[in-house]
């Protein structure tokens, strides 16, 4: 009842089977053929959703699982409104998988249709049940190359994002390339900030893997994460993991909508009488239930064992991707770059009015470049890289020579 009633305060009067809009397309049927082999078939998915229903049927069906995270979300942006889950864990418990499957749940009755009646094609758009007879699916809209970022620019992010359909969901899988690195996370969460203020419009969700919550910036944390999916357990040889779900509080008094020193204390408060090395999932589930914010749980299927070929297209990108020399500083750092040369080529400048006219002060000189006399002064007498870099290069080369030079006396 927790999670329910959470969740109609997000949603705020849900429409669980609203209309979803239609675009005719006058094509014929898209057919995937072997050069295609990054393209999800309607196949694939249809044994993707029966091996993920066959999986929680064996659990007693539980009310909270993938399908349901997705129909509630789906059904949020329905609302005219977006949402963002950020997954957390240990590195190797599926966090991936996780945002994968939640984002392929989504958009499963998502792309063209066929009517065999009347012979019409539509573009449909992602929803909550599949069209009546005599529609039948023909594609898969979610693509790999459109619904996943994997160590992108921030150019490629927003073009990506903007590209997609409404209620489509965007997924930035951070451990492509086990990215811990500061700059590329500041610069994404900055651009994920601006990305839902301005294009909230367009109804979308994204799911993002940063692992660790507390370096988010705030506003970031704060006010765009609305859920937290946290994998506290793996069952490799069984082929799942175990999720918790966390709500962000919409109490505007708090200073911290997660309530993360509170919770802290609390869960070791529960779990006081067992070291840490030995707790185990059942012990954590125990404490994270007591929390505020706990939302529910459930178990997550492994793709690698449910739907190996879809499993193995992502991980055929992971790879590729992986592969990218992403620029820590990126666009700063060129910019930077600028900047110093710039700084260069006017110290140059200055140089040279000063070399010309020995006896002008550094007033003067300010007053024709329209600068103070103290940046005219540490213009010239600062080293700055490119200078730095003259220099080195040229003690490098006076070693080099007096070595060859000293070779030669020795061989001679």
């Amino acid at each position: 009842m927790i999670l329910i009633n959470k969740l109609k305060q997000q949603s705020q009067g849900l429409i669980l089977n609203s209309p979803t809009i239609i675009t005719e397309i006058p094509k014929p049927p898209i057919v995937t053929t072997k050069s295609e082999w990054d393209k999800i078939s309607v196949t694939d998915m249809q044994n993707l959703i029966s091996k993920v229903e066959n999986f929680y049927a064996a659990r007693n069906n539980p009310k909270i699982n993938i399908i349901w995270l997705a129909n509630t979300i789906l059904t949020r942006l329905k609302n005219d409104l977006d949402y963002w889950v950020n997954a957390e864990g240990f590195k190797g418990y599926g966090k991936s998988n996780l945002i994968l499957l939640l984002a392929l749940m989504q958009t499963r009755y998502a792309g063209i249709w066929y009517n065999r009646e009347t012979k019409r094609r539509v573009k449909v758009l992602p929803r909550l049940t599949p069209l009546a007879a005599p529609w039948v699916q023909e594609t898969v809209s979610f693509d790999f190359k459109r619904n996943m970022s994997f160590l992108d620019s921030s150019t490629e992010v927003k073009n990506k994002y903007n590209s997609l359909d409404k209620y489509a969901p965007f997924v930035i899988d951070e451990g492509s390339k086990n990215l811990h690195k500061h700059n590329w996370q500041s610069k994404m969460q900055f651009l994920l900030v601006q990305l839902s203020d301005t294009e909230r419009y367009q109804n979308k969700s994204c799911y993002v893997c940063f692992p660790q919550f507390r370096e988010l910036n705030s506003v970031f944390r704060n006010d765009r994460i609305m859920m937290r999916l946290y994998l506290y357990a793996r069952e490799a040889k069984e082929g799942y993991a175990s999720c918790i779900m966390s709500l962000r509080d919409f109490n505007r008094h708090v200073s911290d909508p997660w309530h993360t020193d509170e919770n802290a204390r609390s869960f070791e408060y529960h779990l006081r009488r067992i070291p840490s090395a030995r707790r185990s999932p059942k012990d954590i589930l125990f404490a994270e239930k007591k929390l505020n914010g706990y939302a529910g749980d459930f178990d997550v299927p492994s793709l690698k064992v449910i739907a190996p070929r879809i499993w193995d297209i992502y991980f055929k990108y992971k790879a590729d991707n992986a592969k990218k020399e992403y620029d820590e500083n990126g666009e700063d750092e060129t910019e930077s770059k600028k900047i110093l040369k710039w700084k260069y080529a006017f110290k140059m400048l200055v140089k040279k009015i000063k070399e010309a006219n020995p006896d002008m002060s550094y007033k003067e000189i300010a007053a024709i470049c329209n600068i103070t006399p103290d940046t005219a002064r540490t213009a010239f007498t600062t080293e700055y890289e490119y200078d730095k870099q003259e220099r080195l290069n040229y003690e490098a080369k006076q070693a080099e020579e007096q070595e060859l030079q000293q070779a030669f006396k020795r061989v001679h």
